[in-house]
């Protein structure tokens, strides 16, 4: 082998091909700053799964943003799963907010191709169950205002520190409810914060255990049965982007 080829051709950093016309403004939090980003793809069957992560800090708020945008899809079928806008919030010392957005044409109960849907679930796992409504409550208040119709379900097969889930879902490609509530989640969490005392010990290896070597394979069980295949591997690649640093 070469010196010169080996040094100029061995495995080039790949190319992000995000379009930015699919990405949203960030949410308004003071001094924010990229730190990071990451690319994570996993191939497996006729299913393709790639997560473009960026990763932001706020030294004035003491925050650190992670963002996702996925597209995991069966190159024959056509039907997929994608992440528009995905996030992680973490304040040191609070618990963990998650928002997680995705555009999808699958059914998750038949696996059968359908209408473009827009679906953005958001939690806190590991908050106070009685503080958590402070949480909740700012949420439901801004969605009633905007209009927007909104659930929340408790996952059963998931830990009790998880908590539950506050959702809204909307037909078509509704990026607009995505930024309105990823703007909402912020200033929720902001003003979950200010009310609640912070834990210099609060240990998150509960939640990223859950993640990294639990919710993995449950996803990838969950892929399976909607037509879709995805490496555990890819999955808890994802997840150790989002909870890192804790």
């Amino acid at each position: 082998m070469e010196k010169e080829t080996f040094i100029k051709h061995y495995l080039k950093p790949s190319v992000d091909e995000l379009d930015k016309r699919f990405t949203l403004p960030l949410p308004d939090i003071a001094d924010l700053k990229k730190s990071g980003e990451f690319i994570v793809q996993g191939t497996l069957d006729q299913t393709v799964s790639t997560n473009i992560i960026s990763k932001y800090v706020s030294d004035t708020k003491g925050i650190r943003l992670v963002e996702v945008y996925k597209n995991t899809e069966e190159t024959l079928k056509g039907i997929f799963i994608r992440l528009v806008g995905t996030m992680s919030l973490l304040k040191k010392g609070y618990p963990f907010l998650f928002l997680d957005a995705a555009v999808t044409n699958v059914s998750f109960q038949t696996g059968q191709q359908e209408e473009l849907t827009t679906r953005v679930a958001i939690h806190l796992p590991q908050s106070d169950p009685t503080k958590r409504t402070i949480f909740f409550d700012a949420l439901s208040q801004k969605a009633d205002r905007d209009g927007l119709t909104h659930h929340i379900r408790v996952i059963e097969s998931m830990p009790d520190f998880w908590g539950p889930l506050w959702s809204v879902q909307s037909e078509g490609i509704a990026f607009d409810v995505i930024k309105t509530l990823r703007e909402s989640a912020w200033t929720s969490y902001e003003r979950y914060c200010s009310q609640t005392e912070d834990k210099l010990d609060f240990d998150y290896r509960p939640l990223q255990h859950q993640m990294i070597l639990m919710t993995s394979q449950a996803e990838h069980r969950f892929f399976k049965k909607v037509g879709l295949s995805v490496a555990v591997e890819a999955q808890a690649g994802f997840f150790s982007v989002l909870v890192a640093d804790a």
